[in-house]
């Protein structure tokens, strides 16, 4: 996909005109991404499902409406897309009337033993509601960095915020996770 970044413009415009295929390529480029994000949100895969299909029939209807900035145009329309997605899951949350992002956490491992696999379901249930805790701004953070393995610039350009930004929240969560973990930083 080396040409991808430098076509997106193009790819954009087809599609916005009605061109299924350019819309297949946005769909291919972005579909797994959009879905680990709203499946790691909302801790359920069939409501990640129902969501993940919502969301592509939300694109298709507003796809008209994203406007290409001159350059950049990779991280705004991922950020487009990420913000739709958010939203997304924020309204569902609330209909639910659930608690805010959840984390599916699983650890695979090739045959511990048994009181293994207890020490490492313990800390990652403990791990699970320790991010539970932190802020939802702090949590966005850390799942997008630690869990969805992006860069600090990808997170700031996908939440709207300055890349600073992201590191200090990021050093605060960090903090935060360290002290409800009981966890000595040097």
């Amino acid at each position: 996909m080396a040409g991808w970044e430098a076509n997106l413009s193009e790819v954009l415009a087809r599609a916005q005109r009605g061109d299924q295929r350019a819309f297949d390529l946005i769909y291919h480029r972005f579909a797994d991404p959009l879905f680990r994000y709203i499946y790691a949100r909302s801790g359920d895969a069939s409501q990640a499902e129902e969501l993940h299909g919502d969301l592509w029939l939300r694109v298709v209807e507003r796809l008209g409406s994203f406007r290409p900035p001159p350059s950049g145009v990779d991280a705004a329309f991922a950020a487009w897309l990420y913000r739709i997605a958010y939203n997304m899951v924020i309204d569902s949350v609330r209909r639910r009337g659930g608690p805010g992002v959840s984390l599916d956490i699983e650890i695979v491992s090739h045959d511990p033993a048994p009181d293994e696999q207890i020490i490492v379901a313990s800390e990652a249930e403990a791990l699970h509601a320790a991010i539970e805790r932190l802020t939802p701004d702090q949590r966005e953070v850390v799942v997008m960095r630690f869990f969805e393995e992006r860069s600090n610039a990808e997170v700031a350009a996908l939440t709207g915020r300055s890349e600073g930004a992201v590191k200090v929240m990021q050093h605060r969560a960090l903090k935060t996770l360290a002290r409800l973990l009981g966890i000595e930083r040097q």
